[in-house]
């Protein structure tokens, strides 16, 4: 063998050895502990919490959208408008939104008088008397039914009242029947054998269901076609009225006076 490759075989055993005891050296030297006094977290450096002076972000004071477009908070009283021989009572809200609060109440009420004017109730002859139940009340609507007579000086008998109201708080707008379902589709299921009556007895049930069948679903559909607010003139009332409850659907039907003026039909769509 020459001197050159003696040599370089020598050079390169001498790194081998050199780096096998660095590699030693540091395997058996004890591991340092770690320093971590440069490692901050923001929860480490803050004070105690008890000494931290309450603040305010822009969150908490800012408008959320919601408290913006639609009160966050509804709360609804009876109010009763008198006159003469007229007495009708009407929802009164209070809302933490403002400012939509006196158009919503003024629409209420105005919905609620309205059967003044389309029944051509003579207030200081005619006698008429309404009651307002509110069904349901939260941020985004309002539901309340009506019910009552009138006697018309003169009149035979008192006519037994019934209507309904819905208004969209955030749009400050009634909703109707086609809100809830359509005009053709109930008038098909009051025809049908699955049709639910509320609040009537068996033996009324079994006459609305023999004056039912004078009826036709073209005459319904016409009916229910001209539901609920808003009115289509001030002196034209609806035949139906409907409202939405727990995703039941109610709706009256008018019926002749033997059997009470109107009944309530009952739809459950998760029954359909």
């Amino acid at each position: 063998m020459d001197t050159n490759k003696k040599i370089l075989i020598g050079a390169i055993s001498a790194a081998v050895v050199i780096g096998g005891v660095a590699i030693g050296l540091i395997l058996s030297r004890t591991p340092e502990k770690a320093d971590l006094t440069t490692i901050h977290t923001e929860a480490a450096t803050e004070p105690p919490r008890e000494t931290l002076p309450p603040t305010t972000t822009e969150a908490e004071t800012a408008p959320t959208s919601e408290r913006t477009d639609a009160a966050s908070s509804v709360t609804a009283d009876i109010g009763t408008y008198t006159s003469g021989k007229v007495s009708i009572q009407y929802p009164i809200l209070t809302m933490d939104d403002t400012q939509n609060q006196d158009k919503i109440n003024a629409l209420l009420k105005s919905n609620a008088l309205s059967v003044i004017k389309a029944n051509d109730i003579d207030e200081a002859k005619d006698t008429l008397s309404v009651k307002c139940k509110i069904i349901s009340v939260d941020r985004k609507r309002v539901t309340a039914t009506y019910t009552g007579s009138v006697s018309r000086d003169g009149g035979s008998y008192p006519v037994n009242l019934f209507y309904a109201n819905t208004v969209n708080l955030l749009q400050v707008q009634d909703l109707g029947f086609d809100d809830f379902t359509d005009a053709y589709t109930m008038a098909g299921y009051v025809l049908s054998d699955d049709v639910k009556f509320n609040g009537i007895s068996a033996d009324v049930e079994a006459a609305v269901l023999e004056y039912r069948s004078s009826l036709d679903i073209d005459t319904l559909t016409t009916v229910f076609d001209g539901a609920d607010f808003p009115l289509s003139s001030d002196t034209q009332w609806p035949e139906s009225f409907s409202y939405e409850k727990q995703g039941t659907i109610y709706f009256s039907m008018p019926v002749p006076h033997a059997l009470g003026d109107y009944v309530i039909v009952a739809f459950d769509p998760s029954t359909k």
